[in-house]
């Protein structure tokens, strides 16, 4: 096995068991690697798939303590999709019932205060959260709060 050649290994972006391409190594032992899938360089970590079994004979091994509970990839991305449905239904709460016209359109330039609405080109509509300083506000946005600079000097 070189450089160049093809392993199975756990890719960091993809998270998941793929194939990879070796990109180097030091000696025998390969150190980095890239996906084949989304072509992402990472450092070459054992395929999960791999690893599992070892695992859990060394858990199983006497004398050893239980391990404390892990807070698995779906409790975690359960989580997040609940998190972003609240941040959601702020959102539209703030913005239910408004009429376009009482959006401004956002300009760097203008200031803005907290709860005014914010007409953004490429972000939508928004309700000012906060004023962060008097250079930033932090607007939230259907895809989520944006920090937008306001009250600039005009050029």
């Amino acid at each position: 096995m070189g450089a160049g050649s093809e392993v199975d290994a756990y890719c960091t972006k993809c998270r998941m068991d793929l194939a990879h391409r070796v990109v180097a190594l030091v000696g025998d032992v390969i150190k980095r690697v890239e996906c084949l899938t989304c072509s992402g360089q990472h450092n070459y970590r054992a395929p999960k798939a791999a690893v599992a079994p070892a695992r859990i004979r060394a858990a199983a091994a006497p004398g050893r303590a239980p391990s404390a509970p892990r807070v698995t990839t779906t409790a975690k991305r359960a989580a997040a999709e609940s998190a972003e449905a609240e941040r959601r239904r702020l959102w539209e709460r703030a913005i239910a019932g408004r009429a376009p016209n009482e959006f401004r359109a956002y300009r760097m330039t203008e200031s803005y205060g907290e709860g005014e609405l914010v007409h953004h080109g490429k972000f939508g509509d928004g309700v000012v959260s906060e004023v962060v300083d008097g250079g930033k506000v932090e607007i939230l946005f259907a895809e989520g709060p944006r920090r937008l600079a306001h009250g600039l000097p005009a050029a």
